[in-house]
């Protein structure tokens, strides 16, 4: 079982795949789900058979919390999208069970493995946090091999790109490197051989650390390292010992402070870190914003929550005009807060859980350090681990990888406090998984596999199709009718490789829909375009998008000669109205399409309101224009075309285009 957590900490940390709709989190949830669920089956076979484990209050709180989750789930605003996951995170309750499971195993393990606490999983993280960090700082000089496009940018203290290494956000390895840095120089400055290499490796992973430009894992590196430190030197018998611990500390941070004067980041690292003393300036504008909508979505379902990984879907219902006054188009998938997360996605349950998870380790750190003196220097790095991922997650996500981290520390932790730490290296080693046990994780983590390699094949279909799609949008004539048919062929293909992805059949609906407009016969395209659209919608029902790609297709039929869409199409568009009331981009859309079916009353209706959220959009301007010419008010028309020709368009030249052709009407 060791080996199988040894490997997910590694996958976890290092696993991403270029090519993919999102090329990091979801394959490294993959391979945490196999292992992860794997384990926890070995787990509950061996909890029958090793009854040496002595129960903790931790492992109440972790089932607890995993009770939750399943409550959450089975009560989710989408249910499937709980269980697996957005397709950009996969953070369901399949994760979550994995994550349970990695537990469970290492509370499982033999009495030799578990009396060695963290020291039996230390490497197998800091040796890929240090190649994410060599990479993330080959990222920060420019030498990227891959060539990423969309990477975060600093412009403060000089341009430079914010580096993500093998975690895809800067973010995200902060988390990472924080923890891993907090508990390496724990390590170095305690006893045993090594401390060196654990020192160096600190310096290596903090100023990965610093490069990433993340308030939160700058916190979190700084409060990890102090409790770590902390618990190092009064883990030592004597006064020169813990002299030497604080003389350790305070060489790794002129040799980090060495680094960084090298490396020219003092600018840049100097203007950051003015932010933390501005908290609402900048970004941090859009993320108050955020933690608004996510307090929202907490209280309109405040008992479960809307269930896990469902905080993207409920974002647009819950969400602020002034967020996309601040981020234009922007939809997170994560609160940057794990307790408004998830109180938005777990509701008071789901805080409850939390709180005793905090009180749990907190017990469990203080029967750890009273129960066995020789063991102490192994909290040290354990708590140093928890405590940089609970300041961590308190401004940010900590991700799949991070969230693997906590549950190793966790794990270790209790496994001190559990058997007195090294004392119990001695006791007796625990009976062996039966065959029948082991064949039955081992099917388990093949049957999770298929269902991962199924779900990567459909994210390689989507962003094919996506591309092929956007090629469509800006092309013309054979070239456009070219895209639009590769772009089906692939959004066909992940249909069949995840059916369980609303995204896939949406994307495969506008393919069809495309695809129709150069079809001889376009209606059987259409019917397909539908029953496409129609599917993304009965799998979640609740995400504003697939009503908005439902409405597109049934207007079109209904321009096509099939009348009796219409009430369909409105209803449509009724419904992503009601989920998402503040998204311009939704709304201009919704109410271009209630022009083309007939309801100019209606268009107009959606159109002023969007222009009352967001009074520079010309293209709300430019529909009231229009459907106050279809209802005879020449003067509303003429001042709101007015108005748009001297507003944003934001990009839609065709919307423009088409404004310049009704002022040449109105004259």
């Amino acid at each position: 079982m060791l080996g199988c957590v040894r490997a997910a900490l590694v996958l976890a940390i290092l696993a991403f795949l270029p090519g993919l709709r999102e090329s990091f989190e979801p394959p490294k949830a993959a391979a945490v789900r196999v292992c992860g669920l794997a384990l926890l089956i070995a787990a509950l076979a061996a909890l029958r058979t090793r009854r040496q484990v002595e129960r903790l209050p931790l492992d109440l709180a972790v089932g607890a919390w995993l009770l939750v989750e399943i409550l959450s789930t089975a009560f989710s605003a989408s249910p499937l999208l709980s269980l697996v996951g957005e397709p950009v995170q996969r953070e369901g309750l399949l994760t979550s069970l994995a994550l349970a499971g990695t537990y469970f195993a290492m509370r499982t393990l033999p009495s030799r493995a578990r009396a060695a606490g963290l020291d039996a999983t230390l490497g197998w993280f800091l040796v890929p946090a240090a190649v994410a960090s060599v990479y993330a700082l080959a990222q920060t000089a420019g030498f990227d091999p891959i060539g990423w496009v969309g990477s975060a940018l600093y412009t403060r203290g000089g341009v430079g790109t914010r580096p993500f290494g093998t975690l895809g956000h800067p973010n995200l390895l902060g988390v990472v490197t924080a923890c891993a840095a907090s508990a390496a120089l724990a390590r170095a400055a305690g006893e045993g051989r090594g401390r060196a290499w654990f020192g160096a490796a600190a310096i290596l992973l903090a100023a990965a650390t610093l490069a990433t430009l993340s308030r939160g894992a700058w916190l979190a590196l700084g409060a990890g390292s102090a409790a770590g430190l902390a618990l190092a030197a009064r883990a030592q018998s004597g006064a020169s010992a813990r002299r030497r611990v604080w003389a350790a500390a305070a060489l790794c941070l002129v040799a980090l402070i060495v680094v960084v004067l090298a490396a020219g980041w003092g600018a840049r690292l100097a203007a950051r870190a003015q932010e933390l003393f501005s908290p609402l300036a900048g970004s941090g504008s859009s993320r108050l914003e955020i933690w608004r909508t996510a307090w929202a979505a907490g209280l309109a379902r405040p008992f479960l929550g809307h269930g896990p990984d469902t905080f993207e879907l409920v974002f647009p219902r819950f969400q602020t005009p002034a967020y996309w006054r601040f981020e234009w188009a922007g939809l997170p998938v994560h609160a940057h807060s794990v307790a408004l997360h998830t109180l938005a996605t777990r509701g008071l349950a789901g805080i409850a859980a939390g709180a005793a998870l905090l009180v749990a380790v907190v017990m469990a750190a203080r029967a750890a350090w009273r129960r066995s003196p020789g063991a102490r220097a192994g909290v040290a790095p354990s708590l140093a681990v928890l405590v940089a991922g609970a300041v961590a997650g308190l401004f940010g996500a900590l991700g799949v990888a991070g969230a693997l981290l906590v549950v190793v520390g966790a794990s270790s932790l209790a496994n001190v406090a559990g058997d007195g730490g090294a004392e119990a290296a001695a006791g007796p080693p625990g009976a062996r998984l039966s065959r029948t046990a082991v064949i039955a994780a081992w099917a388990v983590g093949a049957l999770v596999a298929g269902f991962g390699i199924a779900d990567l094949r459909g994210a390689a279909a989507v962003r094919v199709a996506e591309d092929w799609l956007e090629v469509a949008r800006t092309g013309v004539g054979e070239a456009s009718k070219q895209a639009r048919a590769s772009a089906l062929e692939a959004a066909t293909r992940g249909g069949r490789s995840s059916p369980w992805d609303d995204v896939t059949h949406r994307l495969l609906a506008e393919a069809l829909l495309g695809t129709a407009a150069f079809a001889p016969d376009p209606g059987a395209f259409l019917d397909r375009a539908a029953a496409a659209a129609r599917r993304a919608v009965d799998l979640v029902p609740a995400r504003a998008v697939n009503h908005e790609q439902l409405a597109r297709v049934l207007t079109t039929q209904v321009l096509g000669g099939e009348a009796a869409a219409a009430a369909a199409a409105h209803a449509a568009v009724e419904r992503m109205a009601a989920l998402a009331p503040a998204n311009a981009l939704l709304l201009v859309e919704g109410a271009r399409l209630e022009l083309l079916i007939g309801h100019p009353a209606h268009a107009r209706s959606m159109a002023r309101g969007v222009a009352t959220l967001y009074p520079d959009d010309a293209r709300a301007d430019g529909v009231i224009a229009e459907s106050s010419l279809a209802l005879g008010d020449t003067a509303e028309a003429t001042a709101a075309l007015r108005r748009a020709l001297a507003g944003n368009w934001r990009g839609d030249n065709a919307a423009h285009d088409a404004a310049r052709g009704l002022r040449a009407r109105l004259r």
